[in-house]
């Protein structure tokens, strides 16, 4: 009788199990399918020069990819400013010798490749070392036509605090090897971190990328916001952050309405400039 019970008690168990899996995999499906033109890879030109007391690196250019988030219908992004400016610092000789330098980078060139492989030339409109974030915005206003290509994610949705053992959803983008096709992985809330701010731990990440829980409202970022001043000789090493470090829907949201200053104080510039010229 008691073995009867049992089997019955764990096979409601597995049943309940696997209905909250289905559950789960089909909202986050859902999720891909509203706000898969919302996720965007950034194809940048960055360049790097090393600074330090008494040495002399030659600059050097190099391309990067990285995953960002439409947060507006108009076109303005945010990523990790860790994608665009990693701004590592190094130690570097031996004895007495030893010296500090650090590797900082320039965005020279950046542009969107939207979800069907359009490309639109943009630029770095505000970055915030604390949070890890940087804002980007078209360098020209989007057509109609562009506009349907895009999916803007909303930030200002009500999403209640996470808890350990949340589901979440992490949509980004495979690399050109892999044409860029949409990835999708689903995982869990680790721990909630209250210091120096709230974030989030997650199970997994891509920096720069969106995260949603399990109602298919953003969660927040992928953002890392530590990095090591240190590391043994001739060693370049980043500190063993977690890379998987969500920062909140809301403090991305805080940030848009500078993000928008900008984007209008250019603009103003630009006018004012074709006017001088005009006259």
């Amino acid at each position: 009788m008691f073995k009867t019970m049992l089997s019955a008690c764990l096979c409601v168990c597995l049943t309940a199990g696997t209905l909250l899996a289905q559950d789960e995999v089909a909202a986050a499906r859902k999720t891909l399918q509203t706000y898969e033109k919302g996720i965007i890879t950034l194809s940048a030109v960055l360049k790097f020069e090393v600074r330090g007391v008494g040495i002399s690196v030659p600059s050097q250019e190099r391309k990067t990819e990285c995953v960002a988030t439409i947060i507006d219908p108009g076109g303005l992004a945010v990523t990790a400013l860790t994608n665009l400016n990693p701004q590592v610092k190094i130690r570097r000789g031996s004895g007495g010798a030893m010296r500090n330098l650090e590797l900082d980078s320039q965005v020279q060139e950046v542009k969107y490749r939207l979800a069907d492989g359009t490309e639109v030339p943009a630029r770095v409109v505000l970055e915030d070392e604390d949070l890890d974030l940087a804002f980007l915005a078209p360098l020209e206003p989007l057509d109609e036509q562009t506009q349907e290509k895009i999916a803007a994610i909303p930030l200002d949705d009500a999403v209640s605090p996470a808890e350990a053992l949340d589901p979440t959803v992490l949509i980004a983008r495979a690399n050109d090897d892999l044409n860029y096709v949409p990835t999708i992985r689903l995982g869990r809330i680790v721990a909630t971190i209250s210091q120096p701010r709230t974030c989030y731990l997650n199970s997994l990440g891509t920096l720069g990328a969106p995260v949603f829980d399990r109602e298919g409202k953003l969660l927040g970022i992928v953002c890392r916001c530590v990095k090591s001043e240190g590391g043994s000789t001739n060693v370049l090493r980043l500190q063993a952050t977690p890379k998987h470090l969500i920062l909140p829907a809301a403090d991305v949201a805080r940030l848009v309405p500078q993000a928008k200053e900008e984007i209008a104080k250019d603009a103003e510039d630009e006018r004012t400039s074709d006017e001088d010229e005009d006259n």
